[in-house]
């Protein structure tokens, strides 16, 4: 039971510290690069509300049928992607913060399987 409290804290640790860490960059690079803060449910276009949905199910019915920790992250990450994608092709700055969010969720992925604290 204590080994996993331990586990446990250590986890909750682990996200705190990559929450801290991408507020930080965030709010650093709003204020470098001038970007004003736009809501991100907030679309560019039709083709990007059904863009988003339709890899959310995909990623949905994957996490449910085919439970693979690398597909998943890689489908969050093409979601990522594409959302950057269509922010910067209309023209917005706030692209800038989405490439930035999958850069920290790729390294918090990488630590963590890196330092087995999601194989527990």
């Amino acid at each position: 039971m204590n080994s996993i409290l331990n586990g446990l804290y250590q986890f909750i640790l682990y996200i705190g510290v990559f929450i801290l860490f991408f507020y930080v960059s965030e709010k650093t690079a709003r204020k470098k690069w001038n970007i004003e803060r736009r809501p991100e449910a907030e679309e560019v276009n039709s083709l990007h509300k059904w863009g988003k949905r339709i890899l959310w199910i995909i990623f949905f019915v994957n996490v449910v049928f085919f439970p693979s920790g690398i597909k998943n992250v890689l489908i969050i990450m093409v979601i990522f992607l594409f959302n950057a994608f269509m922010q910067w092709k209309s023209g917005e700055k706030e692209y800038i913060i989405t490439i930035l969010g999958l850069v920290i969720f790729g390294i918090f992925i990488t630590f963590g399987y890196t330092l087995h604290i999601f194989s527990k």
